[in-house]
């Protein structure tokens, strides 16, 4: 396991991040805008996506294991 941080080009940030942000950013609006839900469950929304990849949560550890 490496213990340097990963960095994104300047390619990748102005091509597929900024354009994967832009896209989730719609998403979202579209989203709330049509179950007509406040800013909180957004909020909580994304956080509960996010943990799908805290690399503390026993799924990526789980998935790790599996890969050797």
């Amino acid at each position: 396991m490496t213990s340097q941080k990963w960095h994104a080009t300047n390619y990748q940030k102005e091509r597929h991040i900024s354009n994967t942000q832009k896209y989730i950013k719609q998403k979202l609006d579209e989203l709330q805008k049509e179950i007509e839900c406040p800013n909180e469950f957004i909020y909580d929304f994304i956080e509960d996506i996010q943990k799908n990849w805290d690399p503390d949560s026993f799924k990526l550890k789980a998935r790790k294991l599996q890969e050797k």
